[in-house]
């Protein structure tokens, strides 16, 4: 990729403003040192013949602070899998830090644009960095799967289960140490479908609620992702890595064989029981 000349950057900011898409250009402008991405995606785009199309897209969904993230990363160690963690700006560039913004998004919410635009952005990473498949984790996606289902029809989905005991403590522990986080509606966390009713008082009622109303969502939605849907529970996957792996793995297409699973720990340290000290009966 070409060395960008800090001279260019004000000519080549309005050339990308002008050929991309309001949305797209905001979904991978950060700052002027971003610039060399926004270009690089540009001339990718390009040359590109249209309708660019990612095929089978793996998404990790479960509700925050269930080990969505530790399963992000032991999934990272899959040589075929170009993983883009969260990806934000991706999937709601301009409305992620709004109080009043719905998480939960319907099937009649798709556009030709940000379907274009989505495709676009998640085939540029996976051919970027080489991999055959593409994963994304990002929590808020779990009340997202009839979106997704519509700009991607071909998604695969594999859903961490944790305790909901655990999760309520640990969103409570991490709005702890991020107070700006009491700001926002359920911790700027993902909000569950018609997450006005479940405000409460109570914090840990409302994480309860946020948790169940989250689970509920998605298993609602196990019929109609048949052999696209794989779950699986956060305990199980400490007490045996290797074997939850390969099973979803092979699920979703992938390479299982010794050499890949040996990048995966034997065991890992669950922690579910701290929940038991924090939290009263």
């Amino acid at each position: 990729m070409e060395t960008m000349n800090p001279e260019l950057i004000k000519i080549r900011t309005k050339l990308a403003i002008k050929r991309l898409a309001p949305r797209e250009f905001l979904t991978i402008w950060i700052n002027r040192e971003n610039l060399q991405d926004v270009w690089d995606y540009y001339a990718w785009k390009r040359r590109q013949t249209p309708p660019i199309v990612l095929r089978q897209p793996i998404f990790l969904i479960g509700c925050p602070r269930s080990g969505t993230s530790l399963s992000a990363r032991l999934f990272s160690t899959h040589p075929d899998v170009a993983n883009w963690t969260e990806a934000q700006r991706v999937w709601d560039p301009v409305n992620f830090f709004d109080l009043e913004a719905e998480h939960c998004w319907e099937a009649d919410r798709v556009d030709s644009v940000d379907a274009r635009r989505l495709h676009a952005l998640f085939e540029y990473y996976r051919q970027k960095h080489n991999k055959p498949r593409f994963m994304n984790k990002n929590p808020r996606n779990t009340v997202r799967i009839d979106y997704i289902q519509a700009v991607f029809p071909d998604a695969y989905f594999v859903h961490v289960i944790r305790d909901g005991r655990a999760v309520v403590n640990s969103i409570l522990k991490k709005a702890e140490r991020e107070p700006f986080r009491k700001n926002f509606p359920f911790w700027n966390f993902c909000k569950p479908p018609n997450w006005r009713q479940f405000v409460r008082e109570d914090p840990v009622e409302q994480a309860a609620l946020q948790w169940r109303e989250i689970l509920s969502y998605v298993l609602a939605r196990r019929q109609q992702l048949a052999g696209r849907y794989i779950e699986y529970r956060y305990e199980d996957l400490c007490r045996r890595p290797r074997e939850i792996l390969k099973e979803v793995f092979q699920f979703v297409g992938l390479r299982a064989d010794d050499p890949i699973l040996q990048a995966v720990p034997e065991v890992i340290e669950s922690r579910n029981d701290k929940f038991r000290h924090d939290l009263t009966p």
